[in-house]
């Protein structure tokens, strides 16, 4: 198997321009940079494009041949019998807050994480806007807009403080991207929806977790399914996925070509200070020696363990 780099939520795009906690803000940006950007690989390159500035070459995007944000994933959020796109649209829009707050502060600082009540909440709100059914299921798109109108997701914070919402700034549908646009916005931009036709019989076959799912056998009708894509291979064109058809998702390998369509969410970080969320690089480091570990935490990394078993 290709090996796979794995980011802690902190990556190349760090928003360290970002204002949010000031100065101090700004030092915990740049101690978590130095962190996330050392090693021998990240030199060379850097190195290589310094190099070709001089030489009057504009630094240029290299697709990666592979990349995870498995360490972003949250809880996977199983679905109601038909609720595939509701999950999916919450599972990619906690996973993009988490990026989007911890690109700026760090690794594990974002303590929020949405619960099975706000899916709930959202299923009745799309009945009543006529944006899903049983028989029909939901369009990935009119989900996001009721979200959207209804001021985002509500999220539980993981010490048992004040909820707040994950709001939603705008998505894009993405309907056939070529193989290194995709690895592109996800190496850059984080977890995407993914949109496909499965056929179940197919899709849960004996040595599923060991097999890519290429597309229904066409011998059965194919039924409409949205998930999390969290990670790209592009040796094969391969993509990860978070389902939400148990509490383990699961995660599974799929082909690009297997997918209809992608959708980015794009959202504007919380602020930290006005949430009254502690993020400095002292606290975060007498939290790791003093194993102050809750329970959503646990959950995620006992979930990234079995994850990562499976790779």
């Amino acid at each position: 198997a290709m090996p796979s780099t794995s980011a802690n939520a902190i990556t190349a795009g760090t928003a360290a321009s970002g204002e949010v906690g000031g100065a101090k803000a700004a030092m915990d940006v740049m101690l978590g940079g130095v962190a996330t950007d050392i090693g021998a690989t990240y030199w060379f390159l850097e190195m290589k494009d310094w190099i070709g500035e001089l030489m009057g070459s504009p630094r240029q995007y290299r697709p990666m041949e592979s990349w995870s944000w498995i360490d972003i994933m949250g809880r996977p959020i199983g679905q109601n019998k038909g609720s595939c796109v509701l999950s999916a649209c919450l599972m990619c829009l906690e996973a993009q807050h988490r990026l989007a707050f911890e690109r700026r502060h760090g690794s594990d600082t974002f303590p929020y994480a949405i619960p099975r009540e706000t899916a709930a909440d959202l299923l009745e709100t799309c009945k009543k806007a006529g944006v899903w059914t049983r028989k029909e299921g939901a369009n990935v798109g009119k989900v996001l807009e009721v979200m959207q109108r209804n001021g985002g997701a509500v999220a539980w914070h993981e010490e048992g403080l004040e909820h707040c919402k994950l709001q939603i700034k705008s998505w894009e549908r993405l309907p056939s991207p070529s193989s290194s646009s995709l690895a592109r916005i996800m190496r850059t931009e984080g977890p995407l929806i993914g949109s496909l036709d499965v056929v179940r019989a197919d899709y849960y076959a004996p040595g599923w977790q060991t097999r890519v799912y290429t597309g229904g056998s066409g011998k059965k009708k194919a039924v409409g399914h949205a998930l999390v894509c969290m990670e790209y291979r592009l040796d094969g064109e391969l993509i990860r996925v978070v389902d939400n058809h148990n509490w383990q998702g699961p995660v599974r390998w799929i082909s690009k070509t297997a997918f209809r369509s992608f959708t980015q969410i794009k959202v504007e970080p919380l602020d930290a200070g006005a949430l009254g969320i502690e993020v400095s690089w002292r606290r975060r480091l007498l939290r790791m020696l003093w194993r102050e570990e809750t329970f959503w935490w646990r959950q995620r990394r006992t979930l990234n363990k079995v994850w990562n078993k499976h790779h």
